[in-house]
Order: structure tokens, then C-alpha cells, then sequence
């Protein structure tokens, strides 16, 4: 199919679809318009090249668990765009391979499957709901030994359970990923909601990697990790954090950059705790609620970041995020 006639074609099926029920309220806002051959546009996925998913490759929708499975399977590199219509329930973990855009019809995404990047590169997500994605598989989204991800506008989430493992993360960066964008992310209802570095003993391959940026998401009802860092190399910005124990953690010489971020009912929004060296966070411009960054002052600063990017303000951060944030895109 010709990208010219995507847009015609989703917005057939989108028109087929129910609308979805929200999470919660977001204020009257222009729609936010997309494509599905759009690319990064923020953050370390800008960088290495750019990531650019499945832009210029076959289109196909998908409605089921083996039609998912079959459209992102680990034989076929080439570009493909992957449209998720409705929402795709199974237990299982779906390996996705190089070259893919996931994007996903309002209201669309996956509750139980968790899909997995294993030595892949160049993916995106966009406009998903991943839900209840218990531990036997894996997180929502788990990204290892991959370069160049980009996360955007989507919803993950799961429930506060009693067994705080029953569930494992929502999106986990982990053994030696590198240049990952998550932005305009909703997270919440989650115990160990995401993850940088799996391990104190996995520097030899973290070090020097998982460069990773989250910009303008929503966290709320989580319990910790938004995000928790070891070794890498975390710009955060633009977020809003609502009901937390623990959000920002910066571990094991992690250098973190939190910057234009309000933390509302957050016991800790910035710390280092938990692992057997401390890392290390610099903090302008955030509100942390009456709170303090108790984590040891870093090297990583503005003029050491990469890539251009705009910060909205500390003032303006709950308005905007919490209306913009999650799975909002028009076609």
C-alpha cells in the first residue's frame, strides 16, 4: 500500500472502531495529528542516525494475536508499518524485529501481551494501550541490546496488586540499549514502573549506553522507578508525577538531567537509593512539592545534551502534560 493512502485508510478503520473509554480527563485541546511514516523528533532517538521505524515500507492492519505476531516476526527486516485495530488480549511475549512502526487506531493496543526488542533497532510505538502484562511475560515493552526506540503517545498500565511482582515494568531499557526516546507517555497503576539497567553487575555492557530520554509524560498511582537508573544516561523533562513513593532514582554512576518537572504527593522525587554505588542527578526548574533532590549533584548538564529541545516550565507542566500526555493521535 502507498503511504500517499494511509491516511484515507486509517481514517476509514478508525471511523469502524468504538471510541475508546479515556483514563481520565484531558482538557479540550487541538487534535494532535500524526502520520504513520512520521519519525523521532525528540530526544536520543533524534540521534545515530535517526529513528524512523517502518517509514517507507508495506502497510498492514492487524486485529489478532497471530496476525500481530506474523507482521513483526523476526525473518522480515525490511520497513512495515503495523496498524493495531481494537485491542489484542492474549499471554504471551512477542519479539518484534527491525525496521517496524507499531501504531495503533484509537482505543487500540495489547492487555497480557508483552512485546519484546532483542538485538533489534530502528522501532517506534505510537498511540498504544499496554495493559496487565503479568511477569511470566516479561514488561509491557522490554528493550535489550537495541539502538534507536521511540515511545510515544501511549498508555501503559497495569493494576497495584498485593503481589507487587506479580507484574514486572512497563517499559525497561536494559543491557546496553542505547538512544531511546519515551515521550507524551501515560504511565500509571503500576508498582516498578520502568527501568534502566537490570543489574549492579552489568556495567562492562551499560556503560557508555542506555542513553535515554523521557519527555512530557504523565506518571500517576505508580509506586517507584520514574525512571530507576544504573549506569546510563537519563535527560528528563517536561513530565508530571502524581501519587508516588520513589520517582527519579539514579544508581550505580547513572548521570541523570531533571529538568521542568512537577511532583505532586511524592515522597521522593529525586534520590539514589537501593543499589551499592550512589548516581548522580542535576535538577533546574522542576516543582518537587515541597521536597529536595537528595541525590548527589551530576556532571550531566544542558550544553552536554545532544540534541535541541524546549522546555515548557515548571508552571505550565500539569496543564499541558496531563491533557497531551497518552494515546490522543488523530490520523
Amino acid at each position: 500500500m502507498k503511504l500517499t493512502s494511509v491516511v484515507a485508510v486509517l481514517s476509514a478503520l478508525a471511523s469502524a472502531t468504538a471510541t475508546p473509554t479515556p483514563t481520565r480527563e484531558r482538557a479540550a485541546t487541538e487534535p494532535h495529528k500524526a502520520t504513520v511514516s512520521d519519525k523521532a523528533t525528540l530526544g536520543y532517538a533524534t540521534q545515530n542516525g535517526g529513528t524512523s521505524g517502518g517509514a517507507g515500507g508495506t502497510v498492514t492492519t492487524v486485529s489478532t494475536l497471530a496476525q500481530f505476531t506474523a507482521a513483526v516476526a523476526l525473518n522480515n527486516t525490511a520497513p512495515a508499518i503495523v496498524v493495531v485495530q481494537g485491542i489484542i488480549n492474549g499471554t504471551a511475549k512477542v519479539r518484534v524485529s527491525s525496521n517496524k512502526t507499531i501504531i495503533g487506531l484509537p482505543g487500540s493496543g495489547f492487555n497480557g501481551v508483552g512485546l519484546l526488542f532483542l538485538k533489534q533497532k530502528n522501532l517506534i510505538i505510537r498511540n498504544i494501550v499496554s495493559s496487565n502484562v503479568s511477569a511470566s511475560y516479561g514488561d509491557g515493552l522490554t528493550i535489550q541490546e537495541s539502538t534507536n526506540v521511540w515511545v510515544d503517545h501511549s498508555e501503559f498500565h497495569s493494576a497495584l496488586v498485593s503481589n507487587k511482582n506479580y507484574y514486572d515494568g512497563l517499559i525497561d531499557v536494559t543491557h546496553g540499549s542505547d538512544f531511546v526516546t519515551i515521550s507524551h507517555t501515560h504511565f500509571h497503576d503500576h508498582w516498578k514502573t520502568s527501568l534502566v539497567g537490570h543489574s549492579d553487575s552489568n556495567g562492562a555492557q551499560d556503560k557508555g549506553h542506555l542513553r535515554v530520554t523521557y519527555a512530557n509524560n504523565y506518571w500517576s498511582n505508580c509506586n517507584s522507578r520514574g525512571p530507576s537508573v544504573r549506569f546510563g544516561t537519563a535527560h528528563i523533562y517536561n513530565s508530571l508525577y502524581v501519587n508516588m513513593s520513589s520517582a527519579v532514582n539514579t544508581r550505580m554512576g547513572a548521570q541523570v538531567l531533571v529538568e521542568s518537572n512537577v511532583f505532586k504527593n511524592v515522597t521522593s522525587p529525586i534520590t539514589s537509593v537501593d543499589s551499592t554505588q550512589v548516581g548522580y542527578a542535576t535538577a533546574n526548574g522542576n516543582d518537587l512539592g515541597g521536597k529536595r533532590n537528595v541525590a548527589p549533584y551530576g556532571n550531566l548538564t544542558v550544553a552536554s545534551v545532544s540534541y535541541n529541545y524546549t522546555l515548557l516550565g515548571a508552571e505550565n507542566v500539569t496543564a499541558v502534560v496531563a491533557s497531551e500526555a497518552g494515546p490522543i493521535l488523530v490520523f
